[in-house]
């Protein structure tokens, strides 16, 4: 799922969709919520409002995929007014005592290598956001966290808070300096703010009290509060004509109401409500009934069950098992391997992805013990590690993957058995080289259906990839009572997808290395040209692409992409982002057509940093940062067929260790040329 697909569900009233756009956003809002509000409850008040604003002008949204952005401004804006109604003078447009003209509003002086490490305690991160925050007037903490957090351009930002841009960048301007005065007077106090520039600390130290929030039970039940609020809202219910929630009225309901059934959903976040929102802006009477008979306390699913049962006087429908939610301490009597809950949402998200009717094989079952131990090692420990043994093989527990195994196949982990031939048993370890996952994820119970035969669980399933980002689908597991009274997952079907791809589609998995090309020292712009080539022509073909069709751009640079003696050109223009500076560059290349050699533009474009040539020869490197915590990923860029493509992380470390030191050594930067200097050409002779 993503912003423009949840947004589309949501305008055909899609419970989904809503479901979606809310659990993907209000963590940050609510937090964000706080911070301009510095009180709870107002906080709640706020982020309600704004979801509601926001739910009834869907129409109004002209890019779906800036939906977050879009909530994050409206929710600004709520908390603007319910501030002025306290003080009617806060976010006038003053006049500003100092040109802004030349304002410089990007995060100054934050050097990478000055990142903190995250060494802070709740109670210190606590502290610090409060001092550094209270720092700040209403105006500047808002404009703050709307640039720096949120995103949001100084026109957005005026646009929000009714003010002049200058007005906004003064208040920038004025906030980093207040932010500068506390920061010396923390130091003073004792605090240890790890040479970091006053701005970035705060940014580094609201992100991870955030991440530390929204993992709170606290935080959960606020959003799920705010959710009903929310969605039961009369504001919403009456569908005003420019709701974008709107659904056809000889279909909707119905569907609706089983899509919320069968999802799960009624026990989570909004619960039944959503069948209410999914409803609104129908007219008729059998809307209007549905509608209201859902505000009741009564449950959806009994609806749904009545319209789908067999009729009450067959022997079948009187014979029907009673349907049962599972308690949690059902779990472990009644799966296989005595599995808790906890242990089978891992299973979910890090085990098989579906059961095949013709069943397992070696390779399945090595696969999923890969994912299984290394998805272990990310997040849950729940398979015991051994650590390495003298040849750096890794060990894990037989016992606890053995446990896990039995929930969805009888193939275990043992000596005598038949494994794949990387794979040794010893004692109770299991002994092999682990390929690192290239993505993260979570499976999260939503609802279950338990008889005396079978088990339904109902689940999410989120996928986070390095490459692609996070996707979410719903998915439900059936679970089956074998001969020895406990039940295992026969079959994995999915409700609904989202549209994220996996990124597992041709690319090198992680930690993995892709067959390099035949090339020996020719990466750069000292590498020789193929002699079959006619280094005349390819150098003529660049040179009218420099000073025709890529006149406008700023840099380029030359080198062997792919191995194939011909060199490819690169082009690139500058983009800023925060404190770094990126390159947005697309690939010319050469093909031999006949005799003489034609000019071919590689399609796609990629925005890099800290662009490096791959040292075997194969492709480029790029890296991505994370500011809080100064790690590095590393990815390759190839052409594959005729495209521009950037694989699945490979690399990790961090900044400036001896890792990052080998890669540097390993991997020479590419160092662009501006347009006028041609000497780079001298690579064609």
């Amino acid at each position: 799922m993503n912003y423009e697909k949840a947004v589309a569900l949501a305008k055909a009233g899609r419970e989904e969709g809503f479901r979606f756009l809310y659990e993907a956003t209000y963590r940050s809002k609510y937090y964000l919520a706080l911070q301009y509000m510095k009180n709870e409850e107002v906080a709640k008040d706020v982020l309600q409002d704004a979801y509601i604003r926001a739910f009834s002008k869907l129409d109004q949204l002209k890019e779906p995929d800036a939906f977050a952005g879009w909530l994050g401004r409206i929710v600004a804006n709520t908390a603007k007014n319910k501030l002025i109604k306290n003080e009617p003078v806060l976010f006038s447009d003053v006049a500003v005592d100092e040109d802004m003209e030349g304002f410089e509003y990007r995060i100054e002086d934050e050097e990478i290598e000055n990142q903190p490490e995250p060494a802070y305690t709740k109670q210190e991160l606590r502290e610090l956001v409060r001092e550094l925050i209270d720092s700040l007037s209403e105006e500047q903490r808002m404009c703050i966290l709307l640039f720096y957090i949120e995103g949001a351009s100084i026109r957005e930002i005026a646009s929000t808070l009714g003010c002049s841009e200058n007005t906004v960048k003064s208040r920038l301007n004025y906030g980093r300096k207040n932010l500068k005065v506390k920061a010396e007077e923390l130091k003073k106090k004792g605090y240890k703010l790890y040479g970091m520039a006053p701005l970035p600390l705060l940014l580094y130290l609201l992100r991870a009290q955030e991440a530390g929030l929204s993992e709170s039970s606290a935080f959960t039940e606020a959003g799920k509060n705010i959710a009903e609020a929310v969605f039961q809202d009369s504001a919403l219910q009456k569908g005003a004509p420019s709701s974008g929630v709107r659904y056809a009225a000889e279909n909707g309901v119905k569907t609706a109401a089983k899509t919320v059934a069968k999802s799960g959903f009624l026990h989570t976040v909004a619960g039944k409500t959503v069948a209410v929102i999914a409803c609104i802006c129908i007219a008729g009477g059998a809307v209007y009934g549905i509608s209201n008979a859902l505000q009741k306390p009564v449950e959806p699913e009994i609806t749904v069950q009545q319209e789908e049962a067999a009729p009450a006087q067959t022997p079948e429908a009187t014979a029907t098992p009673a349907v049962k939610e599972l308690a949690e301490a059902d779990y472990p009597e009644l799966l296989a391997g005595q599995l808790t809950r906890e242990e089978l949402e891992f299973v979910l998200a890090y085990g098989p992805e579906e059961i095949p009717e013709q069943g397992f094989g070696l390779t399945d079952y090595t696969f999923i013990l890969n994912t299984l131990c290394q998805g272990s090692d990310l997040e849950s420990g729940i398979i015991k590690n051994y650590g390495a043994n003298e040849q750096w093989e890794s060990q894990y527990s037989a016992e606890d993957i053995n446990r896990l195994f039995s929930v969805f196949t009888d193939y275990r982990f043992e000596e005598g058995m038949e494994h794949a031939e990387m794979i040794r048993i010893s004692g109770d370890a299991v002994i092999f080289f682990p390929a690192t996952l290239s993505y993260t994820a979570e499976a999260g119970v939503t609802k279950t259906e338990y008889t005396d035969g079978k088990i339904h669980i109902y689940y999410t399933y989120e996928h986070n990839s390095y490459e692609n980002g996070i996707s979410t689908s719903y998915k439900k597991a059936v679970l089956e009572q074998g001969e020895d009274g406990t039940y295992r997952i026969v079959r994995i079907e999915e409700i609904f997808a989202g549209t994220g791809q996996e990124g597992e589609g041709g690319t090198p998995a992680a930690g993995e290395q892709p067959e390099s090309g035949a090339v020996d020292g020719n990466a750069g712009n000292n590498g020789a040209m193929d002699p079959t080539a006619d280094s005349a022509a390819v150098k003529e073909f660049y040179t009218d692409v420099l000073d025709g069709p890529e006149s406008g751009s700023s840099y380029y640079f030359i080198c062997d992409m792919n191995g194939d003696g011909i060199q490819e050109l690169l082009v690139s223009t500058e983009v800023a982002e925060g404190p770094f500076l990126y390159n947005k560059f697309h690939v010319y290349t050469c093909e031999k057509e006949g005799e003489s050699y034609a000019l071919k533009p590689v399609s796609g474009e990629i925005t890099a940093l800290g662009l490096c040539i791959a040292g075997d020869g194969n492709g480029l490197f790029t890296q991505e940062l994370s500011r809080g915590t100064g790690e590095m990923r590393i990815y390759r860029i190839t052409i594959q067929d005729g495209t521009l493509v950037k694989g699945s992380a490979e690399q990790s470390f961090t900044m400036g260790d001896a890792d990052n030191q080998a890669f540097i050594a390993a991997n020479p930067s590419v160092e662009w040329m501006e347009l006028s200097d041609r000497s780079a050409f001298t690579i064609f002779g």
